[in-house]
């Protein structure tokens, strides 16, 4: 039995190794172009703050006990986190080179992303917001596009699959806003939108996998974690009559997961 257990496992070493060897005739070493389309679940921590008031009675969003105002605007209330799901879809490049069972290489890639969600809103549809009791308004936020940078480190587990690792930058223009409700309807404010764009450069490490089903075409999975910006969205608030103070500042936490399947080809 030690025997045949021994001949076999030396069967398969003997198989696996000639495996890779013709695998290493159809290297993966080349420019690579191809597509995909997934879903991301987008997360936005929001919270605000009051500036420029020394009130410390109830005001939006807190409880009739709390203090959310201060003169220096460090008093703040968050209403948790709120994500919604989404479909984006785009195509990448790039170049890799395969050095026996191992993979290096670099990849760019961008496309089209349907983020866009509420993440506060006094009116009662949104279950996050810690109490309704002060009607004030709604803060969103959204993005239609990105594009990244990734290098990539893989490894050929059967010389048509490889399981890969990449430490993506990723930009894209992201948009947060807060609009102040029509219960506001005594003041100049209502219905006023305030914005602010940020369009900075985010770390978006993932794992991944490419299935070759041809010599030139392979399949993809791929999931992604996107740290992403945090911005911060200044409303004047001297004209309503629901915000005590002088400024509202709306902040905006955003962090992203995505799962993509795609096709691709090796020139």
């Amino acid at each position: 039995m030690k025997k045949f257990t021994s001949a076999l496992l030396a069967v398969t070493a003997l198989t696996a190794a000639n495996a890779f060897a013709a695998g290493a005739v159809e290297s993966k070493t080349g420019a690579y172009l191809g597509g995909n389309v997934g879903m991301a679940n987008t997360n936005v921590k929001y919270g605000f703050s009051n500036v420029g008031s020394t009130a410390t009675s109830s005001g939006p969003g807190s409880d009739t006990s709390g203090t959310i105002s201060s003169s220096s605007s460090n008093a703040q209330v968050w209403n948790g986190n709120s994500g919604k799901m989404n479909a984006l879809f785009g195509l990448f490049a790039g170049y890799g080179m395969q050095v026996g069972t191992m993979y290096f290489g670099g990849e760019v890639y961008g496309g089209f992303d349907s983020a866009k969600l509420e993440t506060y809103n006094d009116a009662g549809t949104n279950t996050v917001t810690a109490n309704k009791n002060w009607p004030i308004g709604k803060a969103s936020v959204k993005r239609t596009s990105f594009y990244g940078l990734a290098p990539r480190l893989g490894f050929f587990v059967t010389p048509s699959t490889m399981l890969y690792a990449k430490l993506g930058i990723e930009g894209g223009k992201w948009t947060a806003s807060y609009t102040f409700s029509q219960n506001d309807a005594a003041s100049s404010v209502r219905g006023k939108v305030t914005s602010k764009s940020k369009s900075g450069i985010s770390f978006a490490p993932g794992l991944g996998l490419d299935a070759f089903i041809t010599k030139n075409l392979f399949l993809r999975a791929e999931y992604t974690y996107l740290f992403g910006p945090k911005i911060t969205v200044r409303a004047d608030t001297n004209a309503s009559n629901s915000w005590g103070g002088t400024w509202a500042d709306h902040k905006f936490q955003i962090t992203q997961q995505t799962f993509k399947v795609g096709v691709g080809y090796k020139f």
